[in-house]
């Protein structure tokens, strides 16, 4: 028999062992459609209670009925597995199509071969658990962990790596990146992510995200201070507009929430709006959140990679409003805010042998991006 070109190479007519690969599937986090003929008028092929398993890449296993009826099915059981819902899907002769209906529960597809013969296919798609990261020691943090577990989600709380002792199901920072590069492909293609230290770690939770899985990280913070991680992710880790935008903030619907928990209903609400709009399968290229704002004239732009280098080679400097880090492991003044900072501080920078401690990232980048402005000579 010739090949059919328009078969993916992998298609079979027999499921060995269906349960079995069904839940290597699930350990596997790839997503999959059952399709189970449920009704049929002869002439067809197919009987009542034939399997097919459709893949997300298209490769189909089992038996459903001929070549006209196995592309029907094909096709729509990566509708299904697109929209994320079951459906029955009646196969007629000379029916009107339901184009309209694209992403219904019920459809009806003509076809157009020989047969005269109806069937009706039942599509389940089989779809790994969303994997929701929660980034933060915060009571919105910790209510968001705990309202995703009750909808059903796997939940990562990462924490920063010496907050993790005494939280037993807590993901270090330092090892979130090799974590997720662990996943399989399908299972990244399924994460959902949400920053809310509120500026303890922010910028280096944001950076591994962006790094190490494709979809867009929500960040709980003011629109200010969102434009702020946005620009010193530009000045001190390289990312580019497209990237930039992938980060959604402030995350979550608005609906006037005040409280914790109602801060994170609001927070679950967009993950589930988003996904409900348009899911997108472990295949296919992940949606992409709006890109970042322009900045407004009087912003500062993000500053190249070669200036930064070259503001680290400057001579020695005077402080004028700050002082070098002490090392008595007391305290600092960061020399862009004036705050003291407690040593040892988390972000620090070295010039001319001299260690400036700061209360934030952003307040690092906005001194290595312009030390004359704190400093004198």
């Amino acid at each position: 028999m010739t090949p059919d070109p328009q078969r993916p190479t992998g298609d079979t007519e027999f499921i060995p062992d269906l349960p079995e690969r069904l839940a290597g599937l699930a350990r596997e986090g790839a997503s999959a459609v059952v399709a189970t003929v449920v009704s049929r008028r002869a002439p067809v092929s197919a009987q009542v209670g034939d399997k097919a398993l459709i893949h997300a890449d298209g490769r189909m296993e089992g038996f459903v009925g001929g070549a006209c009826s196995r592309e029907i099915v094909r096709r729509q059981a990566l509708l299904a597995l697109q929209g994320g819902q079951a459906r029955l899907v009646r196969i007629v002769p000379g029916a009107a199509p339901d184009a309209e209906h694209a992403f219904a529960e019920r459809v009806t597809v003509p076809m157009n071969c020989a047969s005269e013969g109806e069937s009706e296919v039942f599509l389940e798609p089989l779809l790994p658990p969303r994997l929701l990261i929660v980034v933060g020691r915060t009571p919105v943090a910790r209510a968001i962990a705990a309202h995703a577990r009750l909808m059903g989600d796997r939940v990562w709380r990462v924490l920063d790596d010496d907050e993790v002792p005494g939280e037993p199901d807590a993901v270090p920072l330092g090892a979130l990146t090799a974590r997720l590069s662990a996943l399989p492909a399908a299972q990244r293609a399924r994460v959902r992510s949400v920053v809310a230290s509120q500026g303890h770690y922010d910028e280096t939770a944001i950076e591994a995200l962006l790094r190490a899985q494709p979809n867009p990280v929500g960040l709980l913070a003011s629109p200010k201070r969102a434009a702020n991680v946005r620009e010193t992710l530009a000045m001190l880790s390289g990312f580019g507009e497209a990237d930039l935008g992938r980060i959604r903030a402030p995350v979550g619907l608005n609906v006037g929430a005040r409280t914790p928990h109602e801060v994170a209903l609001s927070v679950l609400a967009e993950l589930v709006q988003l996904d409900r709009q348009a899911f997108v399968p472990s295949t296919a290229v992940p949606e992409q959140a709006p890109a970042a704002p322009v900045p407004t004239p009087g912003e500062p732009s993000p500053v190249p990679s070669a200036l930064l280098a070259q503001v680290m080679d400057l001579p020695a400097l005077t402080v004028l409003n700050a002082e070098p880090a002490p090392a008595d492991g007391s305290s600092a003044v960061d020399p862009v805010c004036g705050m003291t900072v407690s040593l040892p501080a988390r972000h620090t920078a070295e010039l001319d042998g001299q260690t400036y401690a700061f209360c934030c990232p952003h307040c690092k980048a906005r001194f290595l991006k312009d030390p004359a402005r704190y400093l004198t000579g």
